[in-house]
């Protein structure tokens, strides 16, 4: 809190703070920060504590000196960014990368035999990790003599360090089942494991900034990429920015190339210049090409849409198109923004928290308990999210997406029987609606868009 921190208080007034504010913006691209000048200042004077600094006119001069190792400007990004990641996280994924990406990849890259992987905005390793995990585990014999490299960048040095180092404590592998853990880590502490050294093969890890960095990020080669991960970063981003930065993304992919995005991050308008591609749970993008894509494609959105930054209000939305299920009442919407931020930000026991809340005083809220449900899931809590949803739709069976997600659960659970139940159900509530309608907690999803995920989660359980 600001008004217990005198020097944070100073920074506030300070009649130069908004130029270091749009400063710190434009170089970083972390827009995040436009509305949340208390969290900024708060930042920003844990840096003037620590070299003495107090004028916000001073320090902005100090952070254009230099962006090089151990320069002020790269102590502030330790302070503003967020490190919150874990091994296979969002898992459904995964299941893509390995059902339809590597396959098609593997086949087209025959004669060169070579795989490039870019994780961008990486934190401390534990994605491109997954992925070195997923390759030399399930790919070994169909890529043996290929040449593997995956680059893992970020802003943030002391993440790159820690990336490198390969070391991780329980909370980052909290997804991973006990055999894995043993068989890909060692332990090093009471709390902390050791990734093994075969999965460091092909890794590099790489100082960058999506903002003003080169593509690709190499600077020995101008190798395009095969694949190209930017998940949980381009949330922090405004829209102007992140259109900025795809079209150095499509230049840095292959042809055959994919692009791997949060589940938030998805606008239809943005990634117009991409093929969107459905699989059960995920959305991921195909470079476009003059050959046919994989699956039909359209523009299509996120079922994780809820964690835009910028939720649209329920209410808007009953104007302009009938929608599902009926609004959450407005006084918790709030609650419910607040909650969604804090997903945003990886905190999803925290997020949790926040919901809980929300159901102390209203038990019946249909919305919040598909929040739940979303951060149990993230979680890997299979069964708490199984309740959540199953609740939402006691309370309102038209809650389309909760059906949408109870399918993937069974489905995650090897019972096809009520997998194709529920997503019978969700097809049943949206069959007689026009394609163009909003569906309920989707942010811009609209009945086409579900219905065909549905469909194509259908052909795979069929």
């Amino acid at each position: 809190m600001t008004q217990d921190n005198p020097i944070a208080q100073a920074i506030l007034s300070d009649k130069d703070f908004q130029s270091l504010k749009s400063y710190i913006i434009a170089t970083t691209g972390l827009s995040y920060f436009l509305q949340k000048d208390d969290d900024l200042a708060g930042r920003i004077a844990r840096r003037f504590q620590l070299i003495g600094s107090r004028d916000c006119a001073e320090y902005k001069i100090m952070l254009g000196v230099s962006t090089a190792p151990g320069s002020e400007f790269d102590s502030l990004v330790t302070e503003l960014t967020i490190g919150e990641t874990f091994f296979f996280r969002h898992s459904e994924q995964f299941d893509a990368l390995r059902q339809v990406v590597l396959p098609k990849i593997i086949e087209a890259n025959q004669q060169k035999r070579s795989l490039r992987i870019w994780c961008a905005g990486c934190s401390s390793g534990a994605e491109p990790y997954t992925l070195s995990i997923i390759l030399r585990q399930e790919y070994r014999a169909a890529l043996a003599g290929w040449n593997i490299e995956i680059i893992g960048t970020d802003i943030n040095r002391n993440f790159l360090a820690r990336a490198t180092l390969g070391h991780f404590d329980d909370w980052h592998l909290r997804s991973m089942a006990e055999p894995m853990k043993a068989l890909c880590f060692k332990r090093s502490g009471d709390k902390s494991w050791l990734i093994h050294d075969d999965y460091k093969k092909g890794m590099s890890f790489i100082h960058h900034n999506l903002i003003s960095g080169r593509y690709p990020p190499q600077h020995d080669t101008s190798e395009n990429f095969d694949i190209i991960f930017c998940r949980n970063v381009m949330i922090y981003f405004s829209a102007e920015t992140v259109a900025s930065i795809l079209p150095r993304f499509d230049r840095s992919l292959h042809p055959h190339g994919y692009l791997f995005l949060g589940y938030s991050e998805i606008n239809t308008e943005l990634y117009k210049a991409f093929d969107a591609v459905s699989f059960p749970g995920a959305l991921l993008f195909k470079k476009k090409a003059e050959s046919a894509p994989l699956f039909a494609t359209q523009p299509a959105a996120s079922p994780f849409a809820f964690l835009s930054t910028e939720p649209k209000p329920q209410i808007a939305l009953v104007k302009e198109a009938a929608v599902i299920a009926a609004p959450s009442k407005p006084k918790t919407l709030d609650a419910l923004t607040e909650a969604r931020q804090i997903a945003n930000k990886g905190d999803f026991a925290l997020a949790l928290k926040k919901v809980d809340e929300i159901l102390l005083t209203n038990t019946l809220d249909a919305s919040a308990f598909y929040v739940r449900g979303l951060c149990l899931l993230e979680m890997n809590n299979l069964q708490g999210a199984e309740e959540a949803f199953k609740k939402c739709v006691y309370i309102d069976r038209k809650f389309c997406l909760s059906h949408y997600h109870l399918a993937l659960i069974y489905q995650k659970l090897g019972d096809e029987q009520k997998a194709l139940r529920f997503l019978n159900n969700a097809a049943d509530l949206i069959r007689e609606l026009p394609e163009q309608n909003l569906i309920l907690a989707g942010d811009d999803m609209t009945v086409h868009q579900l219905s065909h995920m549905i469909k194509t989660m259908m052909r795979t359980a069929s």
